[in-house]
C-alpha cells in the first residue's frame, strides 16, 4: 500500500464533522483549503521529530581542482559531539565558521563551508575523492514518476514513509488536520480530535523509533 494524495484527501473529508466531500475522483474535484491544511499536518509531523526514514545519505565524487559542489536538499546531521556529519574519504571534516580568510590551498580537504547552496571543501582537493554527507531530507514525498517532492499537489502523489508506519502516519496526518478544519479551540469537537492526534502522533514516534522508545514519549 502507498499514502496517495487522493487517499489523504478523500479518508479526512469523511471524518466525522468534515465539511467536504468525500468521493472525489481527482484533484480536479479537490478543495484548495482541504489540500492546504493536509501538506501543512505533514511538513508539522515531519519537521517536529527526527524521524529515521528522513535519513539520507549524500555522496560527492570530488576532482582535482574543484572546490564547490552541490548541497544536498536537507539539513545537515551532526554527531554525539556536535559535529557536522560531512566527511571526506571516512574522516569527518571541520566546518569552517570564517571562510573571508582562507587563502587558496591545494591539498587533502580537511574543513569545509557553505556557500549559498554550495558546500566547499579546503583545501581544494588534489586528486579525486568522496564525500558523504548525512542529512535529514526536506523532501516529504514523490510524484508518480519519482520525482522528490516538498509537498503533495497532484492526487497520485505519494507520501514517503514507511511501509509499517504507513496506518500510523496516516491516521496521525487526519487527526491533526481536522484540528487546522476546526475554525475554533472552542469547538467541543476540538478537544475530541486534538486527544486524537495527541496519541496518534505519539504511536507514530514510538514505532517510527522502533523498540528502544524515548522515555519522554508517553502514551
Amino acid at each position: 500500500m502507498t499514502i496517495t494524495l487522493l487517499d489523504l484527501y478523500n479518508a479526512t473529508a469523511s471524518q466525522e464533522w468534515a465539511m467536504y466531500d468525500n468521493d472525489a475522483l481527482s484533484d480536479a474535484e479537490f478543495e484548495d483549503s482541504l489540500v492546504l491544511a493536509l501538506n501543512k499536518a505533514i511538513l508539522d509531523i515531519y519537521a517536529s521529530y527526527d524521524f529515521p526514514f528522513r535519513e539520507r545519505t549524500h555522496l560527492i565524487l570530488t576532482f582535482p581542482k574543484m572546490d564547490a559542489y552541490d548541497l544536498p536538499s536537507g539539513l545537515i546531521k551532526r554527531d554525539g559531539k556536535g559535529r557536522h556529519l560531512v566527511k571526506y574519504n571516512s574522516k569527518i571534516l571541520n566546518h569552517i565558521e570564517n571562510s573571508s580568510e582562507l587563502e587558496m590551498k591545494l591539498g587533502v580537504p580537511e574543513g569545509f563551508y557553505i556557500q549559498n547552496d554550495k558546500i566547499v571543501l579546503y583545501p581544494v582537493p588534489i586528486e579525486k575523492g568522496m564525500v558523504t554527507i548525512d542529512y535529514m531530507t526536506l523532501t516529504i514525498g514523490e510524484t508518480q514518476s519519482g520525482e522528490e517532492i516538498y509537498s503533495l499537489k497532484n492526487d497520485t502523489d505519494i507520501l514517503s514513509v514507511p511501509v509499517h508506519l504507513e496506518e500510523l502516519m496516516k491516521e496521525a496526518i487526519i487527526t491533526r488536520t481536522m484540528l487546522k478544519t476546526i475554525a475554533s479551540e472552542t469547538d467541543e469537537n476540538y478537544s475530541a480530535y486534538l486527544k486524537q492526534a495527541d496519541r496518534a502522533y505519539k504511536l507514530l514516534v514510538k514505532y517510527a523509533k522502533g523498540v528502544r522508545l524515548d522515555k519522554s514519549v508517553k502514551i
